[in-house]
């Protein structure tokens, strides 16, 4: 019976993912908030939502810490990338602030990232122990800013354009886990762990490039005269 729905969802999964490598390079480099940049992204958070849920049903068959470690964060970086959308503006919006599904997802996600460092901890993680960890501390350090923001969404740091900047991360993060699993599995040049860390090391600064940027265009905007 596991044969039966493993195999079909290992073909969806890795099916998705190749068309992800390719598609996932439409939202970057399209231009903000045109037509492309919303209709790309639309179609990879579509793929990526079918991968996730190929890789926990895989998960739930035939568990590894460190598949389970990738999904939790990939999953919490594309879920609240997304959710961001609809909160914008929550000092002026009370319905635009996080709601039950928000914290319903972010809290299961952050248990199951709790009880794969259980995991490492234990040395129940084999060679996977560096990346898995890597992984969870990812996930503890999204979903513990998210809870953050649902507790208190106008406290500092927050900004009328801070939704963008958060976004702009997390989808990042979610792309730069699709990449992860792409090399740890077909780039095999790279010793482990870096093979699959690489991505991280890669697209976080590029995401704290990006904000700085955008954030240097906003003040430059704010003081420049009518």
């Amino acid at each position: 019976m596991d044969k039966l729905i493993f195999s079909p969802a290992l073909a969806v999964h890795v099916g998705c993912g190749f068309l992800l490598v390719a598609i996932g390079l439409l939202p970057i480099l399209t231009r903000k908030g045109s037509r492309l940049h919303r209709g790309s992204g639309r179609v990879f958070v579509a793929l990526m939502s079918v991968l996730l849920a190929a890789a926990w049903v895989m998960t739930a068959l035939h568990f590894s810490a460190y598949f389970a470690a990738l999904s939790a964060t990939a999953s919490i970086t594309l879920f609240s990338g997304t959710r961001v959308l609809r909160r914008k503006r929550p000092d002026l919006d009370p319905r635009q602030r996080a709601n039950a599904l928000d914290w319903a997802a972010t809290l299961g996600l952050l248990t199951i990232g709790a009880w794969i460092l259980l995991l490492v901890a234990q040395g129940r993680t084999g060679n996977k122990a560096t990346v898995s960890a890597a992984l969870v501390y990812a996930c503890f350090t999204y979903g513990g800013w998210d809870l953050w923001r649902f507790i208190r969404p106008t406290a500092w740091p927050f900004s009328p354009n801070l939704w963008t900047y958060e976004h702009l991360v997390k989808m990042l993060s979610a792309y730069g886990a699709v990449i992860s699993a792409f090399s740890g599995n077909f780039l095999t040049f790279p010793p482990p762990p870096w093979s699959q860390l690489w991505p991280t090391l890669l697209f976080q600064p590029m995401a704290v490039i990006w904000i700085a940027v955008l954030a240097a265009r906003q003040r430059r905007r704010a003081l420049s005269p009518a």
